[in-house]
């Protein structure tokens, strides 16, 4: 190969292979030849091979992310050279990862993701497990309607973002996402739909995001909701490691049957990513909303606060873990049940995929997801276990 003899190096090479199947050294020599024939793909699955049994060979991962850059693949390119560049690598590596990851976010005009799971859940109308509530200081039973009913959905995201440029350091951002689930006879079918338009405006590692947005949400197939707002995002890289992220958004929300829901919606949430290891990264979340609607007992404030932890193992497993902890105040005492009030929910998601099973850029996932609510008023309280088996772009 040094001396350019290629095709003798690879009938060596696959001469070899046979009898070392797992060898990380002929695996990454074939990928090597591949790139230097430029024939990607085959280069990215021979890194890719070599990780699912060695998620922290830095080196690897840097020609992944290389050769993910020439095949056009910006998104996983992206995640690549920001593990890589965790390893302990000399400056001047560090300094070309640098120049990779600008050139990704200079040419990189459009993006999009999708996943589809199978989803069982033992509570899809989180509804609580009582079987009376008392009302006024009075018993009442629950119709089976308001108890917790189970099923099996089918749950479906997409999410898509055109940026063209407007000048060297402007875009113009266009773009939207989609979540549903579908459980049968569609009772509680649930479809949200976000989109938004906006300048995106980069100085230095900074970039500003001023955008119009819009929601709309169907519940049981039938028009629940709509907004409009403007949100305002501020997105910071203190390093290839590290990212802050921070978003301000205020939509006024009308509802097409319950008008006593109508008003304004104030959210902000504020986000840290940080690469640990070339297997592994973590993150923060903390945030408040406000809801004020025409009814005080239905306006409230919601503080939330959330860690998670990504790390890449053996055989190409991959587990992320995600904990969550929300707390909502409303405003105003329900004649009802005499109190205000007040809800604490917990919830966790363990996420479990495979990098060595991938199809077209897909992979299969499991998640589990658990959340127990606890309010002073037992109507509101509920737990509830999310299964989720499908399949997701692989990133």
């Amino acid at each position: 190969m040094e001396e350019g003899e290629l095709d003798q190096a690879r009938s060596l090479l696959h001469e070899a292979l046979p009898h070392f199947p797992d060898n990380s050294y002929i695996l990454f020599q074939l990928g090597m030849l591949s790139v230097a024939e430029q024939d990607y793909p085959a280069a990215i699955q021979r890194f890719r091979t070599i990780l699912v049994n060695h998620p922290k060979a830095t080196r690897v991962r840097l020609e992944l992310g290389r050769a993910l850059f020439n095949n056009g693949d910006d998104d996983d390119a992206e995640r690549q050279f920001r593990f890589a560049r965790s390893g302990d690598l000399p400056a001047e590596v560090n300094t070309h990862i640098d120049r990779y990851l600008a050139a990704i976010h200079q040419r990189r005009t459009f993006r999009w993701d999708a996943s589809f799971a199978v989803a069982p859940d033992t509570n899809i109308n989180a509804a609580p497990s009582i079987e009376e509530i008392s009302i006024f200081g009075l018993p009442f039973r629950l119709s089976d309607d308001a108890k917790r009913q189970t099923g099996v959905g089918l749950t479906l995201n997409g999410s898509a973002e055109w940026t063209p440029h407007l000048t060297d350091t402007t875009r113009l951002r266009v773009g939207g996402t989609l979540s549903r689930t579908d459980y049968k006879g569609g009772e509680f079918d649930d479809t949200l739909a976000n989109v938004w338009l906006g300048p995106n405006y980069r100085v230095g590692n900074t970039e500003l995001s001023t955008l119009l947005t819009g929601t709309y949400r169907w519940y049981g197939n039938e028009p629940y909701n709509h907004a409009l707002g403007i949100r305002q995002e501020v997105d910071y890289d203190l390093s290839s490691r590290t990212r802050f992220s921070t978003a301000l958004e205020h939509q006024w929300v009308q509802h097409d049957s319950v008008t006593s829901l109508d008003g304004t919606r104030t959210d902000w949430t504020g986000q840290w990513q940080y690469t640990l290891t070339p297997s592994s990264g973590m993150m923060a979340l903390v945030g408040v909303s406000r809801e004020s609607t025409q009814l005080d007992i239905l306006s409230n404030t919601i503080y939330r606060g959330g860690v998670g932890y990504y790390q890449e193992l053996y055989r190409g497993i991959s587990v992320l873990l995600q904990p969550e902890y929300l707390e909502a105040h409303y405003d105003a005492e329900i004649p009802a049940f005499g109190v205000e009030r007040r809800d604490q929910l917990w919830r966790a998601r363990l996420t479990l995929s495979n990098r060595q099973w991938v199809y077209h850029g897909y992979s299969p996932t499991l998640s589990f997801i658990h959340s127990e609510r606890d309010s002073n008023i037992d109507l509101y309280s509920y737990d509830r276990n999310q299964f989720q088996l499908g399949v997701t772009r692989l990133y």
